[in-house]
């Protein structure tokens, strides 16, 4: 879906909306400062910038019980890094919560992922695909 969005966000600001790697390499610095002071997760290395996908890796601090948990942390991290325009969904994979996203403005946006990681995020993530699949450790 985030790639149906960026297309449809390219299409109406033109194309090459998300590929301004300067403007990436912009925000990728300032998301980082943006969440060094996070609460309960904080950030594992620097940004990464591959073919105009940026990606930003989270240790999550605090035990994840519940979506709502799950989604306060990416969240939270959202509130400080999206700009006018915003858009994200969310991945359960092995060993992570991912949120991929699409921010921006009418000049340049910004297409990329927020991964929670760490012990607590692969927990939640593992009994949350379990809950999908019905998988011999998930008791309803």
């Amino acid at each position: 879906m985030v790639d149906d969005i960026v297309a449809a966000l390219s299409e109406r600001y033109g194309d090459g909306w998300v590929e301004d790697t300067e403007a990436n390499i912009r925000f990728a610095i300032e998301a980082e400062r943006l969440v060094s002071d996070l609460t309960d997760a904080h950030m594992i290395g620097e940004p990464e910038l591959k073919e105009h996908h940026v990606t930003l890796q989270f240790w999550v601090d605090r035990p994840i019980v519940d979506l709502m948990t799950a989604d306060q942390v990416a969240f939270d991290i959202f509130a400080r890094i999206s700009i006018e325009i915003f858009y994200s969904e969310r991945r359960f994979v092995e060993g992570a919560i991912i949120y991929p996203f699409v921010t921006g403005t009418s000049r340049h946006g910004h297409a990329g992922s927020v991964v929670l990681a760490g012990p607590h995020a692969a927990e939640f993530s593992e009994r949350f695909r379990q809950r999908l699949v019905g998988g011999p450790r998930f008791h309803a």
